[in-house]
């Protein structure tokens, strides 16, 4: 299969939690055992690995995360490779208002609504709601944004039950811990089973 190359769009305030999780799953997925135990070893990344995930900002400038930290992007939105797989992760509500109001970015989210994987974390779905690419879909968010989501889009079929949602090439999942959830769904549908329940047992996650 293609090395498949992976977007996370970064805006001040989000929650590192939301990016990270999905980020550490896709980066340390490897097709076997034994290339598993050289990305332990080895202090570089295998070139053989399935995903190559990217960082995105709007202007390609560092964000300050919600609780301070750092992070500088890969790519601004104009530069950014062609995606495979768009994640887009979410924040304290003012964050997430924030960037559902700017009109570029949603432009740009618009563009890749035809990719294989369309996927929120968290109150990204808050986001993703304003591009009305979730009209008629069912998804999942926080479960304190649960109420918000439905009426700010009453159109969106908002579940509480799941943690990881698809419908079509969407795939939400709830509040912040549960994007790992939502990179382990991902590496199933992609790579099978057994990769993902090796993914999850380097990084010691219980599925």
């Amino acid at each position: 299969m293609k090395k498949l190359k992976v977007g996370i769009l970064l805006f001040d305030y989000v929650d590192i939690l939301d990016f990270a999780g999905p980020a550490e799953i896709l980066s340390l997925t490897v097709k076997s055992k034994a290339e598993q135990a050289l990305t332990l070893y080895k202090k570089h990344l295998l070139p053989t690995r399935p995903f190559e995930v990217y960082t995105i900002t709007e202007k390609g400038m560092k964000i300050v995360t919600h609780s301070g930290i750092k992070v500088e992007p890969d790519f601004s939105i104009d530069l950014s490779p062609e995606l495979d797989i768009l994640i887009i992760p979410g924040g304290p509500l003012r964050a997430v208002q924030a960037i559902a109001k700017n009109q570029k970015i949603i432009d740009w989210i618009n563009t890749h609504k035809n990719i294989e994987y369309l996927c929120s974390v968290c109150t990204g779905a808050y986001i993703l709601g304003e591009t009305g690419l979730l009209d008629g879909k069912k998804v999942t968010t926080h479960h304190l944004a649960l109420k918000m989501l439905r009426e700010k889009y009453p159109d969106i079929q908002v579940l509480s039950d799941r943690k990881v949602v698809q419908d079509g090439n969407i795939i939400s999942s709830g509040g912040v811990s549960s994007g790992i959830n939502m990179a382990l769904y991902l590496v199933e549908q992609i790579l099978g089973e057994s990769t993902a329940n090796r993914t999850a047992k380097t990084i010691e996650f219980i599925l």
